[in-house]
């Protein structure tokens, strides 16, 4: 039952295991956890130690539980780290005298490392290692750390401070030198976890992230794929009893592609809060039919989204506005424990839209309905749909509701780079009733009045080379250290490939008596239009620095009228503009 940056005190608290245990009782739920239990030992000899494990108090003031101290905080793990417990010692003679801890990997070699007594370790300000805190928190994560393989063993590593574990006469402390560690596995957690599944009817495996680890601002994730400890433990359940569901709770999508084939049942939660638990098992139960739907688009693979910085969402062809390929589920997918029928979709002129819905399963459950559009034939790249209005509808079996869904006249429109202003095209719109957008039940075509394509007037405005309307092979940079959009081919700079920008319905008048470049490095840019009739090529040799933008002439161009221009960009150049004088 994790909390976030945002999470109040908890009046109470239930996790999946104690939703399942009070649906079910808990006589009859078998729990395991899934971490690693493991000793460490100081190559230099000794073992670890935690004083008191098992038997950890809270400070005085402190409710029971309490992390570092509620004190009316929102956030528990916000609040400095405890001092009033004794450090861990590596003072164990031998390993029946060390302490056994639980290692849980989440991915990104981060883990945590937590006591018998369930406190996880945790590194205060004056550098001491401390079995102290309920859960890992703060806006610097004080719980986490990195194993460092070393001939002879590991180094632990602080990711909080990176700094190394060091063994000192009073006890364990972040400094410098670190102490190599031998890891002695007592028992793998698949295996604990194939143990208990082995003899259970049904398995669930819950897995997912701490808000505070690898899901935040400053931690980007490496991977889409569930870290590989989580990875193992479905996997050994479900060698150890086919009936196995996935659970994952998390606040971000995961490539499962090989649990979506293997196992009957996933579902998936964001964090729910103090009673997640508590509808964790109703759902499991069939008390309650889920009618959650995804927030985001769910990729089967890493190579789907495109690059992690790469913000032209319609280039990179990402999201579910853009993205060409198959996802593994795909934005508003969510499924029922019934089915449900659309009929007779109609959308006036008003952009008010009708459908009718009927509940054709046996159980009553809500449905959410979905009303997406997209421009039949649109002049520059369009969403392949875009979701405009949805509606949460609760039906008995057999029940029917007409929904009636708004859309305003603004949501068809996108932002115009030629005119610089936001923009509806006259024109046919496919309005399309879904369950997802994936899962299209019916759709109806409408003319919509709107604005009039409109030629750049190249003469009057010029272009800003980020205001192309479609591009291959380069990517947006920044024009100054503070401000301004600029384009440059991909590639390193000494392996830079060509890169394209095409801008439609450019007015070169009655001629181009001249054109400049705005641009800086050195290259060259050729100028075509989009059906391959060569205009100009024009060397840039600004020199000076990514920043030293300078002004480049050329000699009119042989061209008249309404054309789109293709602009080919070769060598590490940024192009910020191209102006055209009469």
């Amino acid at each position: 039952c994790k909390l976030d940056w945002y999470s109040g005190t908890l009046i109470r608290r239930s996790t999946p295991l104690d939703g399942l245990g009070e649906r079910f009782g808990a006589d009859r739920v078998t729990f395991a956890d899934g971490a690693d239990r493991i000793r460490l030992r100081a190559v230099t000899g000794g073992w670890v130690r935690v004083p008191g494990a098992g038997t950890a108090k809270a400070a005085p003031g402190q409710a029971a539980g309490a992390a570092r101290g509620a004190e009316g905080a929102l956030d528990p793990a916000l609040l400095a780290g405890r001092t009033d417990l004794p450090p861990l010692t590596c003072d164990a003679t031998g390993p029946g005298e060390a302490t056994e801890l639980a290692l849980t990997d989440w991915g990104n070699g981060l883990i945590t490392l937590r006591a018998p007594g369930g406190r996880y370790l945790s590194v205060a300000e004056d550098g001491y290692v401390r079995a102290s805190a309920d859960q890992p928190g703060g806006w610097v994560v004080q719980e986490t750390f990195r194993l460092e393989e070393h001939e002879g063993g590991h180094l632990l590593v602080h990711a909080g401070t990176g700094g190394h574990v060091s063994v000192a006469a009073d006890g364990l402390k972040v400094a410098a030198p670190g102490t190599l560690f031998e890891i002695v596995v007592i028992e793998r957690g698949e295996d604990t976890v194939a143990r208990a599944a082995a003899g259970a009817d049904v398995v669930v495996v819950v897995a997912g992230n701490d808000p505070h680890i690898n899901g935040r601002e400053t931690e980007d994730r490496r991977t889409l794929a569930l870290p590989p400890h989580q990875d193992r433990l479905w996997r050994a359940a479900h060698a150890a009893n086919p009936r196995t569901a996935l659970v994952l709770a998390s606040g971000y999508p995961y490539a499962v592609a090989d649990a979506q084939a293997r196992l009957p049942a996933l579902l998936w939660t964001a964090h729910g809060g103090q009673a997640a638990g508590s509808a964790l098992a109703r759902v499991l139960a069939g008390d309650v039919s889920p009618a959650g739907r995804l927030p985001q688009t769910w990729y089967a693979d890493d190579a789907d989204p495109g690059g992690l910085l790469d913000y032209d969402i319609i280039g990179s062809r990402q999201t579910y506005l853009y993205f060409d390929g198959t996802p593994l589920y795909a934005f508003g997918h969510g499924l029922s424990y019934t089915t449900f029928r659309y009929d007779r979709l109609e959308v006036g002129p008003d952009l008010r839209a009708r459908v009718t819905v009927t509940n054709t399963g046996t159980r009553a459950a809500d449905e959410v309905v979905q009303l997406y559009v997209r421009e039949a034939a649109p002049r520059v790249p369009r969403p392949h749909r875009q979701l405009v209005a949805h509606a949460r509808v609760s039906l008995a079996p057999g029940g029917t509701r007409t929904v009636e869904l708004a859309v305003r006249r603004d949501e068809l429109g996108h932002y115009d780079v030629a005119r610089g202003a936001w923009t509806v095209p006259g024109g046919t719109y496919v309005f399309e009733a879904a369950a997802s957008s994936a899962d299209i039940r019916r759709s109806v075509r409408l003319t919509v009045p709107g604005d009039a394509p409109r030629a750049r007037d190249l003469r009057r405005d010029g272009l800003a080379a980020a205001d192309y309307d479609e591009q291959t092979g380069t990517e947006m940079v920044d024009r100054t250290r503070v401000s301004g959009d600029a384009v440059t081919p991909l590639g390193t700079d000494g392996e830079r490939k060509a890169g394209e920008l095409l801008f439609r319905d450019c007015d070169f008048g009655d001629g181009a008596g001249g054109v400049t470049l705005d641009a800086a490095g050195e290259g060259e840019v050729t100028l075509s239009t989009a059906d391959g009739v060569a205009l100009a090529v024009i060397e840039v040799r600004a020199g000076g620095g990514p920043y030293d933008y300078r002004t480049t002439p050329r000699a009119g161009l042989p061209l008249t009228g309404v054309h789109d221009l293709r602009v080919t960009l070769r060598g590490p150049l940024r192009l910020a503009r191209i102006d055209v004088t009469g």
